[in-house]
């Protein structure tokens, strides 16, 4: 017979560990929300559109007023 099983204290370990394993899985699956977020995915696509479209327009005027592109 294990004598670990029969230590006062072996109950005291197994709660930690088990509530230390249940925080770290909700902290799992609240970041997972947060990475799979449509409407912050949707506005960082917005954001990257308008920034690239807000590049072309200032590379068409330097290239309308002769500006050489860096």
């Amino acid at each position: 017979m294990n004598t670990a099983l029969l230590s006062p204290s072996a109950g005291l370990l197994s709660g930690w560990a088990v509530r230390g394993g249940l925080t770290l899985a909700g902290w799992g699956l609240a970041r997972a929300a947060r990475r799979t977020d449509r409407d912050r995915l949707m506005r960082r696509l917005e954001a990257r559109a308008a920034a690239e479209a807000a590049l072309a327009e200032r590379a068409a005027l330097m290239k309308a007023a002769g500006v050489p592109m860096p």
